[in-house]
């Protein structure tokens, strides 16, 4: 085990940029703290961020995987999170982010 890191159920940062470029396999590979990686039987794949905002379990849409990489789509879940876990909402905040 790394000094500071958890293992388990809850890896953080689990997905790679190498993995995230290359996976073509239908399914939902989670990095941690809400943020997945949904990739369709089509090939399409995108990131969502599954996160509570005032009590309401929420699927947030935050761009497709070519168009967003894997730091920014971590940075963006991270600054949704920091809003609405005191008490904003990321909605309002960004008007680009649509629920899921």
């Amino acid at each position: 085990m790394v000094k500071g890191k958890k293992e388990g159920r809850h890896p953080e940062k689990a997905l790679s940029a190498a993995f995230v470029r290359t996976v073509t396999e239908p399914g939902k590979y989670f990095d941690g703290h809400g943020l997945f990686l949904k990739v369709d039987k089509t090939g399409a794949r995108r990131w969502v961020q599954r996160i509570n905002i005032r009590g309401k379990r929420t699927e947030m849409g935050l761009g497709s995987a070519s168009l967003v990489s894997l730091a920014e789509a971590r940075e963006a879940a991270l600054d949704n999170r920091k809003l609405a876990r005191a008490g904003g909402d990321p909605y309002e905040a960004n008007t680009k982010l649509r629920p899921y």
